[in-house]
């Protein structure tokens, strides 16, 4: 029995000199280990599912431009398919905010399924089931010119998510990205009142940006910190002066949509100008939603240099934001550890993700 103790007594002095030694060399090292992260597209945190609003202006200037935007639609949605993304897009117009002056909100507010002037498809939310997916788009879209000219796009988004006439579609969907989509040739004074405040950047009646980012973080339970994987905002306008004066050759009165600019650069939007190549504005739109909505957050901080990513069982490149574009892997963003999937390597509807990595602290 003795013997014993005392074989265990020095087993225990052994022991506690090893860690005390190993405390006191600077050359020690204890490893953490290596994690595993496994996530699949379709499910949380990220669902595959995107809704899309597009906010069409349609005063008296636009027809060209809405003409531009629908022929080249293919390039916006073919990648939705591509990957199978259960997606659902809406339209509205730049006055649809006036149901709040009395007019009627299923003529102003409602989403559109066309107009009396062309026709209507009785399809009022596109989905990758839709026969005639695209036509039916286009003919939803092209609202025509005979709109108010106190164009109100933020105040739109704001009436036409939040007014009854539209609840019964479900839309925006709560586990959905949302992106929301504004083509036009003017810039937004959206306020409470009804006097027309075009051009009066100044004016205290005229709502601040913040204020709908205020609302779309409230809409989609958004916050500064996860902003980028719940929605943002695009915007198709014109950009500077040399495309306002071609424009205003056309049809005069157009004007620089500065306040657009400020609010997409708030929410990871990606901003068009009505002059460029509308092809490759909606290309480069569909691409940054995609990015956003297939968004992976870890739930331990890795050492980036050891991330090992797979798309099932395919590896991905890692890519640094310096790289040059266009971008075919994967970046990990160290603000928000996570990490987006850009090009071929965007994972498609099922796909597993297996993302291992050394972390840099413990659970």
């Amino acid at each position: 029995m003795k013997s014993t103790m005392k074989r265990n007594l020095i087993a225990g002095l052994a022991l506690v000199a090893m860690v005390t030694s190993a405390c006191g060399n600077k050359n020690a090292s204890f490893g953490l280990l290596t994690d595993e992260t496994r996530f699949t597209q379709n499910s949380d945190p990220t669902n595959g599912k995107i809704d899309v609003l597009w906010v069409i202006d349609n005063s008296g200037s636009m027809s060209s431009s809405q003409s531009r935007m629908t022929a080249e639609i293919s390039r916006f949605i073919d990648l939705f398919n591509a990957k199978g993304f259960d997606y659902r897009m809406a339209v509205i117009t730049s006055d649809a905010y006036r149901s709040i002056f009395g007019a009627d909100p299923n003529t102003r507010t409602k989403f559109k399924d066309g107009t009396d002037q062309t026709s209507h498809t009785g399809v009022f939310m596109v989905t990758p089931t839709t026969p005639s997916l695209n036509q039916t788009f286009v003919t939803n879209a092209m609202q025509g010119v005979s709109g108010s000219g106190d164009e109100r796009q933020f105040q739109s988004i704001e009436v036409a998510l939040t007014h009854a006439v539209n609840a019964g579609f479900g839309f925006p969907r709560a586990d959905a990205f949302l992106a929301v989509i504004m083509l036009s040739d003017e810039d937004d004074f959206s306020h409470d009142g009804s006097a027309y405040l075009d051009g009066q950047y100044t004016n205290a009646a005229v709502h601040t940006t913040d204020r709908y980012v205020a609302f779309l973080d409230g809409l989609t339970g958004a916050t500064a910190a996860n902003r980028s994987s719940k929605y943002n905002v695009n915007s198709i306008h014109i950009q500077d002066q040399a495309c306002l004066d071609l424009l205003n050759a056309e049809y005069p009165g157009r004007r620089i949509g500065l306040r657009y600019t400020e609010l997409v650069d708030k929410v990871n939007g990606i901003k068009g100008s009505l002059c460029d190549d509308f092809g490759t504005t909606l290309s480069n739109i569909s691409n940054k939603i995609i990015e956003l909505a297939t968004q992976f957050y870890l739930d331990r901080v890795p050492n980036p240099d050891t991330l090992d990513v797979k798309i099932n069982g395919v590896q991905v490149p890692h890519l640094q934001s310096t790289d040059p574009q266009p971008w075919n892997g994967f970046i990990y963003h160290a603000d928000t550890n996570s990490l987006t999937f850009h090009g071929s390597f965007v994972p498609p509807s099922g796909a597993t993700i297996a993302v291992r990595f050394d972390p840099t602290g413990l659970k």
